[in-house]
Order: structure tokens, then sequence, then C-alpha cells
């Protein structure tokens, strides 16, 4: 055997031993035990239980609307709005009780099969009323009802946050969910509040203070949405004025140094979804991912999942999507305790 060859069999076990353990620390990182904090519960729908509530339900899809074309999200899109097509069909359903029982089901077992051991679902109350023509009190009993009936099949710690979105209603949407959080006595499993939506929007003067206010009389943990489509200032405005606990997205944070120690001196935390910012254009494609600067800042983020199902990935995809844009292996297993920190439901152990 020449040189050449000694050398070229080097390389090949060289290559097969970094293949096992590629592969070896992969089935390793699947199996850790994770929390998800920043998760949409009709963007975690399988494709496969939409088209079967969408047929049981007999709903017509809007004009033009392609299921294998527009419920997808694969490559970066060339913005939010267009990033959110899907919600087109997805706020069209379920109209039925027991396909919100359905629905639940498939979410939570989509989560296990992740290995999520608890999760903060994020659900619109005020759509589901409209959908299952009840009140919004009713809606949220279903909610609790169906999501508490999945998830205990697993033993999987559930809490709810109640998404409010930007708007001139949104004051009233606030007030009304909670009137139905009261009315049902405050439930355990209703644990946050979160504002969502575009950005761009303008919401009403005295809607920071009513999250506050919640916050302050209920201990109801607070997320905006915030700093994904550039907007630092709405980073600011959502410590400030919300009294934020943790930032969603969040990742135009990075641009503003003031901003960054500002977050890491309150100690708030982002949650981070890496796969879902680089699909909505909140981190385009020619710049680095602002995980490091966090963390350069010591600000404390968690890694989340998003939408899942339309991106046809799940929370350990975005625990390896994070690894590629410069987190390490120990940055990921120290993932399910800074999650259990800054999660919103309590005596997590």
């Amino acid at each position: 055997m020449n040189q050449w060859q000694v050398d070229l069999s080097k390389t090949q076990s060289e290559e097969i031993e970094h293949e096992v353990v590629r592969q070896s620390f992969t089935a390793e990182l699947s199996e850790l035990h994770r929390g998800e904090l920043h998760v949409h519960m009709n963007g975690a729908i399988p494709v496969s239980t939409i088209q079967d509530i969408l047929a049981d339900e007999l709903t017509e899809l809007p004009s033009g609307f392609l299921i294998e074309r527009d419920l997808l999200r694969y490559t970066p899109c060339q913005s939010l709005a267009s990033y959110l097509t899907p919600w087109q069909v997805l706020r069209l359903f379920p109209k039925k009780r027991e396909n919100l029982d359905r629905l639940s089901l498939a979410v939570v077992t989509s989560l296990a099969e992740n290995n999520v051991r608890f999760v903060e679902l994020r659900s619109s109350v005020l759509y589901l009323a409209t959908l299952q023509n009840c009140s919004p009190t009713q809606a949220l009993e279903r909610l609790i009802e169906s999501s508490r009936a999945a998830s205990d099949l697993f033993g999987m710690r559930l809490g709810l946050i109640l998404t409010v979105t930007r708007g001139d209603y949104s004051s009233v949407g606030l007030s009304t969910l909670l009137q139905a959080y009261q009315n049902l006595g405050e439930p355990d499993e209703v644990v946050g509040l979160d504002l969502a939506g575009d950005e761009e929007i303008a919401y009403p003067a005295e809607l920071p203070s009513l999250f506050r206010k919640a916050k302050d009389r209920f201990g109801l943990g607070i997320t905006i949405h915030a700093g994904e489509t550039g907007r630092v200032d709405n980073v600011r405005a959502a410590v400030e004025l919300f009294g934020a606990d943790r930032i969603g997205h969040g990742t135009a944070a990075s641009k503003d140094p003031h901003l960054l120690d500002l977050l890491a001196k309150q100690d708030i935390c982002v949650e981070i979804c890496p796969i879902s910012n680089r699909l909505t254009g909140a981190v385009p494609a020619d710049e680095a991912h602002p995980l490091l600067e966090f963390r350069r800042h010591q600000v404390p983020f968690v890694i989340c999942s998003d939408n899942p199902a339309i991106h046809q990935r799940g929370l350990a995809d975005d625990h390896t999507t994070a690894m590629t844009e410069g987190l390490s292996a120990s940055d990921i297993y120290e993932q399910f305790d800074v999650a259990k920190r800054y999660s919103f439901i309590e005596g997590l152990d």
C-alpha cells in the first residue's frame, strides 16, 4: 500500500468516525427532555388532522387557496404577511366540539414525539367562541377541558396563554378574555397573556396598562410578540409599557446594545424560534442569527418552535437548527432547565 492509499484510508476512517459521532449525538439530542414556551395551537396541528377536520365540517377554502401550496412554509417568505397566509384557513375551524378534542390530541401528540415534557400553548379563545357559536367563557372552558385531557394522556404539564391581537379592539378583547377567566374561577390552566399580530398596527393607548393590571391582579405571565418585524421600539415598549416577562422573537433587539443590556438587567427571556425566524424573514438569509449576540450580552433566551406543523418540523429540529446558527451542544443541553426557569407554569421540577 503506497502513501496515497494510506492517507486515503486514514481520511475514510476519520470520516466514518465523525459520522458515527454525529449520528450518536443526533440520537442523544433526540432523547433530550424539552420545554416549549412559544407555540401557537393552530400552527401546531398536523396537516392530516387539518384535512380531516375541514372535510368533516364541510369547510370551503378561500378562493385561490391551495392546501398543497399555501398551507406549509418551507422557504423564506417575502414578508410576515406572506408567511401568515396559512391562517386564512387555520382560522376557519374547529366548528365542532369533538373536533377541538381531535385537534388538541393531535397537537399534544406531536409535542410528545419531540419529547416535550411541559408546554405553554397559545390560542385565541375569541376565534374559538365565534367558530363554535358560544360565549368566550364556554370557549375557554372547552379549550381547558380539551387540552387537559390530551396532555394527561402523556403526563405532560400544559398551561394556556391567551392571545390578544393588535388592533383597535385589542383592549376589548383582553377585557373579554379576562372576564371569561374570572367567570371560570381563575383556572390554574391559564398561565399567561400574549399580544400578537402585525407590529405595524396601532393599539389603544390603555392596552399596556390593562396588561400590567392583569399581571398584578391575577399573577399571569406576560409575553409580547415584539421585534419580529424589525422594530426595536416595540421591544422596548413591551418591557417598559406592558411589563413583559418574556419577549416573543425579539430579533430586532440585537441591533440595540442598550436594549440588550436592559433585557439582561431585568432578566427578561427572549423566546427564539430559529426556523420560524428564517422563514418569516425576521432574520434575513445574509445575516447571522442574533442568538450569539443575545448570549454575549447575557440576555436569557429559550429555543421554541412557533408553528411547527406549518414548517413540517418540531422543537427537536429547532434545537438542531440553533446549533447550526452557532449554539454549542452544552447550550442545547441547558435548554430544558432554562425553559423551566422562565416558564409561567408553577411547580415544575
